[in-house]
């Protein structure tokens, strides 16, 4: 294959190390570096990979059954929950795009729920859909979802009783398992490759 395209050449990487270049894309030259936590979330797992110098750090790894796949059936079920008329034939499709649109994640979920309830209109979104088999459009308000959906990547429990620690507390203890002399640069650079973690905004970490 490689002769049939006329391959100049080929590098392979961990995409860990990967996304720790192309954060670089956003620093100053003097700030550049392949050390750095990565938080990668797909469609069913989480990993938080430590890389120091651009060399993954194996045996540090740590994963957690809190993902992508999860954020959308919480939020399917919270919508369900509220009875907003969507179709049942469109329920996961539509749990996805409320996510995709209009997720993001809240700093103080008091706050953020008095926030709704004080002022509604402001935040509450409409989302409107398409039925796949009556071809009728259905249209559906977007309220506490917005923050809740992504809030399990902070308070799993919500999601999966089995799991309940939170991912700035895996990302803290992935890091204190690594040698001393490489913690303090994992905890100055955490980087986010994948879309679900577009989400994600870690409270700080301490050295």
């Amino acid at each position: 294959m490689f002769e049939s395209f006329n391959v100049p050449g080929l590098y392979i990487a961990v995409q860990a190390v990967l996304a720790l270049a192309a954060s670089w894309t956003s620093r100053q030259v003097g700030e550049r570096t392949l050390t750095g936590t990565v938080i990668d979330s797909g469609d069913g797992v989480t990993h938080v990979i430590p890389v120091a110098e651009g060399y993954v750090i194996g045996s540090c790894i740590k994963h957690i059954p809190i993902a992508g796949r999860d954020i959308t059936y919480f939020t399917q079920q919270l919508l369900r929950d509220r009875e907003v008329g969507i179709p049942p034939e469109q329920s996961l499709e539509t749990a996805k795009a409320v996510k995709e649109r209009f997720s993001y994640v809240c700093p103080d979920l008091v706050k953020e729920f008095s926030k709704y309830d004080t002022d509604g209109s402001k935040w509450i979104k409409q989302y409107t859909g398409v039925n796949s088999i009556t071809k009728k459009e259905f249209t559906i308000d977007v309220g506490y979802e917005r923050f809740l959906g992504p809030e399990i990547f902070f308070h799993p429990e919500f999601a999966n009783p089995d799991f309940t620690q939170p991912i700035s507390e895996v990302v803290d203890e992935v890091i204190q398992n690594c040698p001393i002399d490489v913690r303090r640069p994992l905890y100055k650079v955490t980087s986010h490759p994948t879309g679900q973690i577009l989400f994600i905004a870690c409270p700080p970490l301490h050295y």
